[in-house]
């Protein structure tokens, strides 16, 4: 499994406050988050610019959403964990095979979840 300190994570969270304590959790385990998009587009925008091994997508983006990133990481073999505030059910089908955290979660929860996303 690659270390976590060389792994690239996006981070898709419309909740500024939330955003910036994922971005400090998951630099604290190890990883190099690339940055924190409240929308699809700043999302897609970070995608296009940088180097990207994980992604962390909140489903719900407000107005929007993250389906377009979700299928954005697909086509380019990314893989990522959803995070909502909604059932599973709820969820568009992009996340259908992603791994669901439902809100609240701890972040040591999101730390195994995106570990296991690693490749082997």
């Amino acid at each position: 499994m690659r270390a976590a300190e060389q792994t690239h994570v996006l981070i898709v969270e419309d909740d500024p406050l939330i955003g910036f304590d994922l971005a400090v959790e998951l630099e604290a385990a190890g990883f190099v988050v690339i940055g924190v998009a409240p929308t699809v587009d700043k999302a897609l925008y970070l995608l296009e610019r940088h180097h990207c091994d994980l992604a962390v997508l909140d489903v719900n983006l407000g107005q929007e959403t993250s389906a377009p990133i979700a299928r954005a990481l697909i086509a380019a073999d990314v893989p990522f964990v959803a995070v909502t505030g909604y059932s599973v059910d709820q969820c568009p089908e992009e996340f259908a095979a992603a791994p669901l955290l439902s809100k609240p979660f701890q972040t040591s929860r999101l730390v195994a979840a995106l570990k296991r996303q690693l490749p082997r």
